[in-house]
């Protein structure tokens, strides 16, 4: 299901429909490598802001049913203890995405999810 626009934010653009698309194609969850189909998950949630730059869209990573459970159901914390920060999760999912499709993510979206310390 793809996100509209709203009077907060807007939907997601090209580019991030493409990694989006692509994360699902590839089924593999992002924190434990299971291979048996993921669901999108917003890190953040769709609208996240850091430093006045719209990352929400572009912060998801893929995650197995069992993973998204701890994250969603349990905590960010017994999350990250047990896969690590999401936001390095996605800096290699990211780079795996540029590498097989040739696209780049924007430097200042890579910069502040990575700055966000999540």
């Amino acid at each position: 299901m793809q996100r509209k626009a709203t009077s907060n934010t807007r939907g997601p653009n090209a580019l991030e429909s493409s990694f989006h698309k692509w994360i699902k194609e590839r089924g593999v969850c992002a924190a434990c490598d299971n291979d048996g189909g993921v669901i999108m998950h917003h890190c953040m949630g769709a609208t996240y802001k850091h430093n006045k730059t719209l990352v929400g869209h572009m912060f998801c990573i893929g995650l197995c049913q069992r993973c998204d459970d701890i994250i969603t159901y349990g905590s960010r914390k017994a999350f990250t203890s047990k896969f690590g920060k999401q936001s390095a999760l996605w800096h290699a999912l990211v780079n795996e995405w540029s590498e097989q499709t040739g696209h780049k993510c924007d430097f200042e979206i890579k910069k502040a999810i990575l700055d966000s310390r999540q």
